[in-house]
């Protein structure tokens, strides 16, 4: 029963139904099986309807015989990929670091950030204590003015009745 169903959805049926063509090379997807297969001729056992021999055409400028030129293109094309894919990993590592960076940065500036502000906070405590005492002070003051205010009236009105 299983090899059944390892025939039916076999990964070459599975190729043969997602025609969608490779950016770099303009190969279809089922075309780099039909080179990869082993014990496969480069005759036509798909040319009906498939378009693989077009694309074979198409790639090593329309003779079918130059297979040797094809394989010589595809450890070029692996080894572009290979290339892009140590590329994008190198770049990928470099954008972890850097968003690390930026993440710590932004800690160690937000940990400033918090000191600024706590010292902020005990210099605005500490003026305000002092305003209170300066306020205490003021109205002290004031009371003590309008209290000796109130003796110099008094005493010029007992100088003028005398």
């Amino acid at each position: 029963m299983f090899s059944t169903i390892s025939a039916i959805f076999s990964p070459d049926s599975m190729l043969d139904n997602d025609p969608i063509p490779d950016i770099e090379t303009n190969i279809m997807k089922w075309d780099w099986s039909e080179l990869f297969s082993p014990g496969q001729s480069t005759g036509s056992a798909r040319s009906s309807g498939t378009g693989s021999d077009e694309a074979k055409q198409s790639l090593t400028g329309g003779s079918t015989s130059s297979l040797k030129d094809l394989n010589q293109r595809v450890p070029t094309i692996d080894e572009r990929k290979r290339r892009r894919m140590i590329s994008n990993r190198a770049s990928a590592r470099r954008s972890r670091m850097r968003k690390r960076n930026h993440l710590e940065n932004l800690m160690n500036e937000v940990k400033q950030l918090q000191i600024q502000n706590q010292e902020l906070n005990n210099r605005l405590k500490s003026l305000s204590d002092h305003n209170h005492c300066l306020r205490i002070d003021n109205n002290r003051v004031r009371f003590e003015c309008s209290f000796l205010q109130q003796e110099v009236l008094d005493m010029r009105q007992l100088l003028v009745f005398r």
